[in-house]
């Protein structure tokens, strides 16, 4: 199963809400992350699924600080990232040198 996305508008994307009511966005990286604004609801299960498809040693992670997620994202492969976010606001996430970025934009439930 490969998320779609349902909306896109003023440059953000709206999370599909998938099985089991998760919100679920596949994001591409290659030069940047694609979608890079990303909206979803608090206090429900959120899957971002990262597919790098660069060599770029500099996207070889993704981070969520404000979640304390830190992934590796091996090349070619698709990469779940889980949480439920408990807090309606903007997040940041990036790469391990914090060059390349997009936003989870939380809007409260």
């Amino acid at each position: 199963v490969h998320p779609v996305v349902l909306l896109r508008a003023a440059g953000v994307t709206a999370a599909r809400e998938g099985d089991g009511g998760v919100q679920e966005v596949e994001v591409v990286v290659q030069g940047g992350y694609t979608p890079d604004r990303i909206e979803v609801r608090e206090g429900r299960p959120v899957r971002l699924t990262f597919l790098r498809k660069e060599s770029n040693p500099c996207t070889e992670q993704v981070v969520i600080g404000d979640f304390g997620i830190a992934r590796t994202l091996p090349e070619g492969e698709r990469v779940p990232v889980e949480f439920t976010p408990r807090k309606a606001g903007e997040y940041t996430f990036h790469c391990s040198m914090n060059m390349v970025r997009g936003t989870l934009v939380v809007r409260p439930g």
